[in-house]
């Protein structure tokens, strides 16, 4: 509940917009297919070529980061949406947590999520679900599950049911 997630949406090729966001967030926005950077409690997700969703899971002013990205732009052609509400995101972790969502998954997780700044979206049976990695290589495995709100007690139900035969 108490993490901020923010839509951002602007021209990667416009070197005035990648600049601004750069000073508002501190970091360089992500410009690579399926990665994330991050600094410190921030982290940018890549969603498409002009699309990106800042994510502060420190307990802090949203509002303030809003405004300061809002502000940031100016006039230029650039969209600032607080998307806060809008995904509830399952934080997983365990040395079986990829064998788990195989059961869910056409994806190849060990492809997919092979860096440690690795995000996927893809389908959860039939629900769309974003995917980022939070674990460094040799580390027990940790990955978000960014699903919309009104998916999150279906996959949540769903995951808890696919632990039950696996064996621990």
């Amino acid at each position: 509940p108490f993490m901020t997630k923010i839509n951002l949406r602007g021209d990667p090729d416009d070197k005035n917009f990648m600049l601004s966001a750069g000073k508002a967030l501190n970091t360089i926005l992500p410009t690579k297919a399926n990665t994330y950077t991050n600094n410190e409690s921030l982290k940018i997700i890549w969603l498409g070529p002009n699309e990106w969703l800042i994510i502060d899971e420190k307990e802090n002013d949203k509002q303030g980061l809003f405004s300061k990205l809002e502000n940031s732009f100016g006039s230029q052609d650039a969209s600032v949406t607080d998307v806060s509400e809008n995904r509830t995101v399952i934080r997983i972790m365990g040395t079986k947590l990829f064998i788990l969502l195989a059961k869910f998954l056409t994806l190849n997780l060990d492809n997919s999520l092979n860096s440690s700044s690795s995000v996927a979206q893809t389908l959860f049976i039939k629900v769309p679900v974003l995917l980022m990695r939070h674990h460094e290589h040799n580390r027990e495995p940790k990955i978000d599950i960014f699903t919309n709100r009104s998916h999150a007690n279906y996959v949540y139900k769903i995951l808890v049911d696919g632990t039950k035969n696996l064996d621990f």
